[in-house]
């Protein structure tokens, strides 16, 4: 380990002259600083879909919708990370409100196919001008180079950690 990284205490507002010591190594404080990160970009993003009552995590779905019609239940599942049951929970509501359509599937007679509405397309629109600007924060921020080395980096570190988890999962049958 080398020198001790100061701890970033989430409720500090950055004009404390003390920092802690947390004794992490520097693999830790980034797991530390990846949560904290996708904990604010969730709470900013939330916030700004709240006049549409609108979670991200629907407002990704719908988006994922936008871009890959056709897609089933549990394949749109898979691409949001999220469990079926929640994925189902997300694509009724989205469904009663008119954003998105069930239908026969192009390829397949027993699945069923989602696509957004037109109504859901015009209500993306709407929200990719205020969820997107957390895009611009960062990019205030940092510079293009630096964002796609951290997004092939932490992308890179994320299939190691799920290819772990496969093996401890198989382990535990």
């Amino acid at each position: 380990m080398t020198d001790p990284l100061p701890y970033v205490d989430p409720f500090d507002d950055g004009r404390s002259p003390a920092r802690a010591e947390t004794g992490m190594d520097e693999a830790s404080s980034l797991i530390d600083a990846v949560f904290r990160f996708e904990r604010a970009v969730s709470r900013i993003g939330n916030a700004r879909l709240r006049r549409w009552n609108m979670t991200l995590s629907s407002y990704t779905a719908l988006r994922i919708l936008a871009n890959r019609p056709h897609l089933t239940l549990a394949q749109l599942s898979r691409r949001c990370y999220a469990r079926p049951q929640t994925m189902t929970r997300i694509v009724t509501q989205m469904e009663k409100r008119g954003f998105v359509a069930r239908g026969a599937h192009p390829e397949s007679e027993r699945a069923l196919s989602l696509e957004v509405t037109k109504t859901g397309l015009a209500a993306l629109e709407e929200m990719d001008a205020e969820v997107l600007r957390i895009s611009d924060t960062l990019g205030s921020l940092l510079g293009r180079d630096e964002i796609v080395a951290a997004d092939r980096q932490l992308r890179q570190a994320a299939l190691v950690v799920e290819r772990e988890l496969r093996e401890m999962e198989r382990g535990d049958e």
